[in-house]
């Protein structure tokens, strides 16, 4: 695997200038940490020139941090997070910026990724757009803030790309909360590792409590429900030996980037989190260490009627932004009257010139509502389970010479086994009335939900899961209170 000291030279870093923007697109392993702390630094510790580093996850700047004082650099590198420079910003703090030759963005789709709930993501990047010193912009997911650098702020950036390949053993989704609950106890079962990412604080530590002898908790400081449950120095003792004890780990996005696991015993990475960006930095944070080492991946799938009320929900977000961006403010306060934007796209911001206040488009915010809008469109194109396609064409699990597929749907797979189970043992036999709703509360149980489930439905139903059954419609003769008559059954057949 190229690595990014063998795609940016040193010459490469002396033709960059002030106000430059260098944008870094690799995976993870690729060494992108490693060319700001030993390549950057070395070439800016002889230039006399000072590197900030900004974070936004305060387990990558622990992490971080301490590798810097153990390697005593920081006379040349500083870190901060984004957003203590939104705090600053937002509170009148003098920010010195200036001093920097170098502001490196680490896990730069911060700005868009955490932009769906923090209001303040512009801030910090108008900040370091506006500051006078050599951008580097650095991310495995970076590409949608890539296109709001170009194509929103008309800015032109130099890109160093490396192509990301992301190397699963097998790619499963699930529909079901319990299917977190049967893979933790299947883990215990194997004794192999897995990890757990949950968006939902509540819904970890409830995963958490089922396994507590297992399981190691962890969430965001800024959680203080949760985050008073976390074993601090268990955590910390994780992140200085990239791995953890026991079977599980099982956190929230706190630790969906910066953050590295180097233990060949994890096996599994289950994903419960809605944003793509998101997901994609969890899966990333097991380091594939050589060519007999894997991971299998689990994903919890979002059907396409929920996908319909995600799109719902966004464009109501963004209606009063779409507004405000087509019509004066006075217009829109007449059309919104003592209203406020409860989506925070749209927010007060005081004129400095005649001392009034204005209304604004926050355009981070309503440029991320758009790029999920565009995805979900694309999404739904793919048809049925178009959430599942679009990751596993995304990750590579998708066959362009066949056109086919090849992910798995947990649930699906097990109503399936069932269902050949139940035809296997009925086979050859006569099925009347009774039989015939017994037979369909089965495939009700193995996913189908048809309004009818008639003889064609349940045989397509069967074609389509590929199992090797069909379902025939026959008839035959009874005596019914003394007299003959012709009666319809069906009989499964292999």
């Amino acid at each position: 695997m190229k690595r990014i000291s063998e795609l940016i030279k040193v010459n490469d870093i002396r033709q960059w200038q002030r106000n430059d923007i260098i944008t870094i697109t690799a995976g993870t392993g690729t060494g992108k940490s490693y060319f700001i702390k030993n390549i950057l630094y070395a070439f800016a510790k002889k230039q006399n020139k000072k590197i900030l580093m900004l974070i936004h996850r305060t387990n990558c700047v622990n992490q971080f941090r301490e590798e810097i004082i153990q390697d005593k650099k920081t006379d040349v590198i500083d870190i901060q997070t984004y957003q203590k420079l939104e705090f600053k910003e937002l509170h009148n703090y003098e920010i010195f910026l200036h001093q920097y030759q170098y502001i490196v963005c680490d896990e730069f789709h911060y700005f868009m990724s955490d932009a769906s709930f923090n209001k303040t993501t512009d801030i910090s990047l108008n900040l370091i757009l506006n500051t006078n010193a050599t951008k580097i912009f650095m991310s495995a997911t970076g590409n949608y803030v890539k296109n709001y650098i170009a194509n929103y702020k008309h800015i032109e950036t130099i890109d160093y790309t490396l192509p990301i390949e992301y190397k699963f053993n097998t790619l499963t989704f699930f529909n079901k909360d319990t299917t977190l609950e049967e893979l933790a106890k299947e883990a215990i079962k194997t004794k192999e590792k897995i990890i757990f990412f949950i968006q939902s604080a509540k819904k970890a530590y409830e995963l958490h409590l089922q396994f507590k002898d297992y399981s190691l908790f962890n969430c965001s400081k800024s959680n203080k429900e949760y985050y008073k449950k976390v074993d601090k120095k268990k955590i910390s003792d994780m992140l200085s030996d990239e791995k953890f004890e026991g079977n599980m780990l099982i956190t929230t996005t706190c630790m969906d980037a910066g953050i590295n696991l180097i233990d060949t015993d994890i096996k599994h990475i289950v994903v419960d989190v809605k944003d793509v960006g998101s997901l994609i930095q969890c899966i990333g944070r097991k380091r594939i260490q050589g060519l007999n080492d894997y991971v299998n991946v689990y994903i919890k799938t979002i059907n396409n009627k929920q996908l319909g009320g995600t799109e719902t929900q966004l464009n109501k977000k963004i209606e009063m932004a779409d507004y405000l961006r087509e019509n004066d403010v006075k217009s829109f306060i007449l059309k919104y009257p003592r209203e406020y934007d409860k989506s925070n796209i749209v927010y007060d911001d005081p004129v400095e010139e005649d001392d009034k206040g204005t209304k604004k488009v926050n355009e981070m915010m309503y440029f991320k509502c758009k790029t999920d809008l565009v995805n979900i469109d694309i999404m739904k194109q793919l048809g049925d389970f178009g959430y599942c396609k679009y990751l596993a064409n995304l990750f590579g699990f998708y066959d362009e010479d066949t056109g086919k597929y090849n992910y798995r749907v947990l649930e699906e797979e097990k109503g399936k086994d069932l269902l050949i189970h139940y035809l296997e043992n009925i086979k050859g036999q006569k099925l009347f009335k009774d039989d015939k709703e017994e037979l369909k509360k089965v495939f009700n149980k193995a996913g189908l939900k048809a309004r009818t489930l008639g003889i064609n439905t349940l045989n397509g139903w069967l074609k389509d899961l590929k199992i090797n059954y069909i379902i025939e419609n026959k008839m035959t003769s009874k005596i019914i209170n003394s007299k003959k008559k012709n009666i319809r059954y069906w009989i499964v057949i292999e």
